[in-house]
């Protein structure tokens, strides 16, 4: 007989988009026996029973009697969940962001990951205002306020929080994030804490195409992770607009780009800003109105300019495709297949798959590691990170220590 943990295959079910009575259907089972076992820490089941539980969910056997560590529930997920999205398909999302956190333990037992170093909310549950929060990382990761962030996912991987970019399969995530009219401004990622302490930050992120996206989507996720974490409240469109708001003032601080408006407001004159600070051109019409940069009908003017006009290349307006849309990589991930290689000395997932130790389905290892970058960029990078490309962060660098109280950060930045 073989110990069982309930958890591992209600994970593995809803991975596979199974129902509980599908399951039990396949495995011969009354839908009393399976919903025991689930709601069961562990059970006893014969060789032939594991067997079959593994062909039909695609997990190693290894992994039922592995105990779970990370336990991600769907209100755990920072993000707001369009109404299209199944409760089942939510929590597929936690099951992933679990399976990934018991990854990274591994991977930290074997060499330790960088050490976590973000902002947080003060003890006395004070939110702390956007503006500083965004101030607050840019400290943390060493960066000045007039400083353009060339490679976002390096920074905030530098600062431990790894990211994953997962590659959309057919049949899923069709429904997970809703379609959007716009390339450039909407978010399509989730974040949460993972690890069985869930002192871990993670984000992750559907695959684009479109390099804006890509770094809105990690600017806002990481505003979550700083300005939501560990608040009792479900988030909302006032959680989701707090999060746009970081990812804009985070890339482009008011400070800086103030200095460097054009007189003449066009979306011409605003594309050197679009390119200097790395952010959509409708992302930052948004916020140069948010902060009184330009008023509501300036604003609305330049939108509508947006949606008029049309980008030669493509067809489309400039607000589903932009100038110079195409003018950048598509910045990609690194810590998580540096440490894999640093621990297993591969990426290669077969040979992953094959290792006694390796308790995940190849198919969840493929979503980890195939959109990892396995080289530098080959594009110019920060001064500092053209010294650390190597490493995923230098342990020698030492920044501000992390914001736990908002009055000290008022005082340092006083």
């Amino acid at each position: 007989m073989i110990e069982i943990f309930g958890a591992r295959v209600r994970q593995a079910r809803v991975l596979r988009r199974l129902t509980a009575t599908s399951f039990a259907d396949l495995m011969g089972w009354t839908n009393v026996r399976q919903a025991k076992l689930e709601k069961s820490s562990v059970m006893l089941f014969t060789d032939d029973e594991v067997e079959s539980m593994a062909r039909i969910l695609r997990f190693p056997t290894a992994f039922f009697g592995s105990e779970p560590r990370t336990r991600v529930a769907t209100s755990d997920l920072l993000f707001r969940a369009p109404k299209s999205m199944t409760k089942s398909e939510q929590e597929s999302l936690a099951v992933f962001a679990s399976l990934t956190g018991d990854f990274l333990e591994d991977l930290d037992a074997q060499a330790k990951l960088p050490p976590v170093r973000l902002p947080s909310v003060g003890s006395r549950g004070e939110q702390m205002p956007v503006a500083l929060a965004a101030a607050a990382v840019r400290d943390v990761m060493g960066l000045d306020r007039h400083e353009e962030i060339d490679d976002l996912m390096y920074e905030v991987e530098r600062i431990g929080a790894p990211i994953v970019v997962r590659r959309r399969m057919a049949g899923e995530w069709e429904s997970d994030f809703a379609a959007t009219s716009s390339r450039t401004e909407r978010h399509q990622g989730y974040s949460t804490w993972v690890g069985q302490h869930r002192d871990r930050p993670l984000l992750v992120l559907r695959e684009s195409e479109s390099w804006e996206r890509t770094r809105f989507t990690v600017a806002h996720e990481l505003g979550h992770l700083v300005l939501h974490s560990g608040r009792s409240c479900d988030v909302g469109s006032e959680q989701e607009q707090e999060a746009n708001r970081f990812a804009t003032e985070f890339l482009a601080p008011r400070e800086a780009i103030a200095a460097e408006l054009p007189k003449a407001m066009s979306l011409l004159n605003l594309k050197p800003l679009k390119d200097k600070w790395g952010l959509s051109l409708g992302a930052l019409i948004r916020h140069l109105n948010d902060t009184g940069l330009i008023d509501s009908k300036r604003a609305d003017m330049l939108n509508r300019q947006m949606r008029t006009r049309k980008n030669p290349a493509t067809g489309h307006s400039w607000s589903m495709t932009e100038p110079g849309w195409d003018e950048r990589v598509v910045e990609r991930p690194r810590l998580i297949s540096k440490w894999v290689e640093r621990c297993y000395g591969t990426v290669s997932v077969p040979m992953l798959a094959a290792r006694d130790a390796n308790v995940l389905a190849p198919d969840v290892l493929e979503w980890l590691l195939a959109l990892q970058r396995s080289a530098p960029p080959s594009r110019p990078v920060h001064s500092r990170q053209s010294m650390l490309v190597a490493e995923p962060y230098d342990p020698e660098f030492t920044p501000l220590a992390p914001i736990t109280d908002l009055d000290l950060w008022r005082d340092r930045h006083a």
